[in-house]
């Protein structure tokens, strides 16, 4: 089905036969530059990339003598490269998640004295993307790209990437994602099979980009942690100055609540999977209502042993004044730094 589609989005140039003077198969070299990522929407699983890939191979049919061209590589853009393609023999390569005409696209073609042939095609189009959110925030994404070559099964063409096409490969450091930082780009190769159960080559390039985090901390860890303070007011204020620690609670547990929708409405999927904030706010819920139940007891004056000891009550209260916040910040800080490695 993605040959398919990949195939009904292709450029309409017109396919030219493999010449009798190529062997098989071809050895095509692929580098593509990621040079910029404009945005990347996680709830619709869509990319907005301006990419810029090229493809090397040899073709001996179109060698040429440079003394009496005058040069030893001949040159095409725009137009003319595309006049050039429809004449020539070429892979007929395509982005199997593209979903969108390139909104710009420019084209160049050199061919060498040799048979070489460098074909450099650059475009703004959008691509679909596999996003995974359980992370959320301190999450990385994969943006695949996957090359694929419509036509010519593996006897005909295969994808090789060496060295000199990762030298070639490169991305931008600033994005106009702003919330995004890029940080790798690799390229695996895999076979798959096709038309009439042909095998077909796939060449996937692999850009990592990483969410920059502490653009997030103001709105979504401050809230949290203000909610979460009413704690601290049950376990430290004198039961004289709040008299309705239940009340406090429950009023507590309802923001707490609302920070999750909020969270959900600003930052869809945030709150659907088991990302670090979810696991939070859930663990939240936990924490008020132990921590009310702690101060309960410990009011309620039918703590076992506090007849025989008077200051056991007291000790415990001093001892949950501590212990119960530290024990819930160690979670989450080593529920962060667990998504963070």
């Amino acid at each position: 089905m993605l040959l398919v589609a990949s195939l009904a989005a292709s450029p309409a140039w017109a396919q030219t036969d493999m010449s009798a003077g190529m062997s098989l198969p071809v050895r095509v070299n692929l580098a593509l530059r990621v040079i910029d990522i404009v945005k990347i929407a996680e709830t619709s699983g869509e990319t907005a990339a301006s990419l810029e890939y090229t493809a090397r191979w040899r073709d001996p049919t179109l060698a040429f003598d440079p003394i009496k061209f005058g040069s030893a590589r001949r040159d095409f853009t725009g137009d003319d490269a595309a006049k050039e393609i429809d004449r020539i023999w070429t892979p007929d390569i395509s982005l199997e998640n593209r979903i969108s005409d390139p909104r710009a696209q420019t084209t160049a073609l050199s061919i060498f004295a040799d048979g070489r042939v460098v074909l450099i095609q650059r475009f703004d189009a959008d691509f679909r993307i596999t996003v995974d959110l359980s992370a959320f925030p301190f999450d990385r994404q994969m943006l695949t790209f996957p090359f694929v070559s419509q036509r010519h099964s593996t006897d005909e063409v295969i994808f090789v990437v060496d060295d000199r096409d990762r030298e070639l490969s490169s991305y931008g450091e600033r994005l106009t994602a702003s919330d995004w930082t890029a940080t790798s780009l690799r390229f695996a190769v895999e076979t798959f099979y096709g038309w009439n159960a042909r095998p077909f080559m796939r060449t996937k390039a692999v850009l990592t980009v990483e969410r920059a985090w502490p653009r997030y901390f103001l709105r979504i860890f401050v809230p949290f942690v203000a909610v979460l303070t009413v704690s601290l007011f049950i376990l430290w204020t004198p039961r004289g100055t709040i008299s309705d620690t239940i009340g406090i609670t429950y009023s507590a547990l309802l923001a707490l609540a609302a920070l999750s929708f909020t969270f959900e409405a600003s930052f869809p999927g945030s709150m659907s999977v088991n990302s670090p904030i979810a696991f939070m706010i859930s663990l939240g819920y936990f924490y008020l209502i132990f921590v009310l139940l702690v101060d309960l007891v410990l009011e309620s004056g039918r703590l076992p042993g506090a007849t025989r000891n008077p200051a056991l009550t007291g000790e415990l209260r001093a001892y949950a004044r501590y212990a119960l916040p530290a024990i819930f910040t160690t979670v989450c800080v080593c529920t962060i730094l667990r998504s963070l490695s």
